[in-house]
Formats: structure tokens, sequence, C-alpha cells
């Protein structure tokens, strides 16, 4: 059994967002429950993103942010964003 379809992503790698034009950088890649401690027979793992853009008026710190990895691939095969490879 390989790698499911959603373990496409690396460090470096875009996301852009085609409505706002958004961009956001794959920054690292976590375990969400190890961050807490937590240990569970699947790992849920998600990805820090920083995103720059047209949103200059956003407050500090509050351009980065994290989604599932489940969810982020979810989100590029329904075109809601797009996925560049670096």
């Amino acid at each position: 059994m390989g790698l499911p379809d959603y373990a496409i992503f690396s460090s470096g790698d875009m996301i852009v967002d085609p409505i706002t034009k958004e961009t956001g950088l794959l920054v690292m890649r976590i375990d969400v429950m190890a961050a807490y401690n937590t240990v569970t027979n699947r790992p849920v793992w998600a990805w820090d993103i920083w995103w720059t853009g047209s949103s200059v008026s956003a407050p500090l710190g509050a351009r980065r942010s994290a989604y599932t990895e489940e969810g982020l691939y979810n989100m590029v095969s329904m075109g809601v964003f797009e996925h560049i490879k670096k």
C-alpha cells in the first residue's frame, strides 16, 4: 500500500487562492496530535502555511494558518486552491 493521494505536498510548495489571489507557502508539516502529546494509531498531519497577498491590513501574525493535509488535498482537488510544486 502506497502513500495516500494527498501526500503530495512538500515544504516550499505554494498554494494559490484563485479568487482572492492570496498565495500561501507550505512551511512545515506537523503531526497535530503529537503537538498535544497525544499518541494515536494514525497521525493527523497538517501544514503550517504563511500567506502573502493584498490583505496588508491583516494584523501581525494573522498571515499564518494551518490546514490539515487531507483538507488541503480536498481543497486542491475541488479547485478551491491551486497547488504549485517547488
